[in-house]
């Protein structure tokens, strides 16, 4: 089983506002990595078993990606999408349209960013979406790692800072996107310290140096079991990232540096994390 736990299915450039834009330009991202046809997205993903799906809300940072589009996209096609909604806690009517989307569309997890939405992850509207998800099971998403999204502070995407929401709320699957680049030892420590505390590899291996370094602390730590497989389309699609992952020793080829064990990135790739978060196939609340 190959689960695509992080994958955003958006509708460029109508999704977008500034400064969105002139921060591509800044950090010399091509703004047609965004743009992309829903033919596009199914051939990008199709190598996964089961994806998960989501837009991104920040209007901080110029996301404001509709939840529908993500939502219809899921319904018209097979099982193996997976529909995660986006709460934007700055906005004014975030608890309605979690509520709306948990109710009325099903969404099977919920994705924040606090480096997107300009809001620290302890803030009491945090809280709020923490305490329903906790509740109704549904587990969180959050991007706690470097963004070239500017106007946020950089810290409040460290990884630490979910280690004190894990313990106030013990029973909430908290998943931590990108390995928590580059606070990478402080995002092992933290999953590996709580027993709902995870995080994902997406957007890592073309990063060839720090994500060889990162996997090998993931082994060192002994915190495999913790991590989950997830590519970050349009960033790259489900296939070139299992490659990547496979091709994760090939920097270290022929020097003394010892290698990321098979069997770890093997068990990475084909973990079943919708199992272990809590999500069944085919049956929504």
């Amino acid at each position: 089983m190959i689960v695509d736990l992080h994958t955003h299915y958006v509708r460029y450039p109508d999704d977008f506002t500034e400064p969105f834009f002139s921060d591509l330009d800044r950090c010399s991202i091509p703004r047609e990595s965004w743009n992309y046809s829903e033919e596009e997205y199914l051939k990008g993903t199709e190598e996964a078993d089961r994806v998960v799906v989501f837009g991104l809300r920040g209007k901080k940072t110029g996301w404001r990606v509709d939840n529908r589009v993500a939502a219809e996209f899921v319904s018209k096609n097979s099982e193996k999408y997976l529909f995660f909604t986006s709460i934007d806690p700055t906005e004014a009517d975030f608890m309605r349209m979690l509520e709306e989307d948990y109710e009325k569309y099903h969404c099977r997890g919920v994705k924040i960013g606090p480096v997107y939405q300009g809001l620290h992850p302890h803030a009491p509207e945090y809280y709020k979406i923490y305490e329903y998800c906790e509740k109704h099971h549904l587990p969180i998403m959050t991007h706690m790692a470097t963004t070239f999204s500017s106007g946020v502070p950089l810290s409040y995407g460290n990884p630490v800072l979910m280690d004190e929401v894990a313990c106030d709320f013990p029973d909430l699957k908290i998943v931590m996107a990108h390995l928590g680049h580059p606070w990478v030892g402080e995002c092992i420590a933290a999953i590996r310290h709580q027993p709902n505390l995870f995080a994902d590899v997406s957007a890592l291996y073309y990063r060839p140096w720090q994500f060889y370094n990162a996997m090998r602390l993931v082994e060192e730590y002994g915190a495999g079991n913790k991590v989950f497989f997830g590519s970050d389309f349009p960033a790259t699609t489900t296939g070139d990232s299992i490659r990547g992952f496979r091709g994760v020793n090939a920097i270290v080829k022929g020097t003394g540096l010892p290698p990321v064990s098979e069997q770890l990135i093997e068990s990475i790739i084909n973990r079943d994390s919708l199992e272990i978060l809590g999500i069944k196939i085919g049956r929504a609340h």
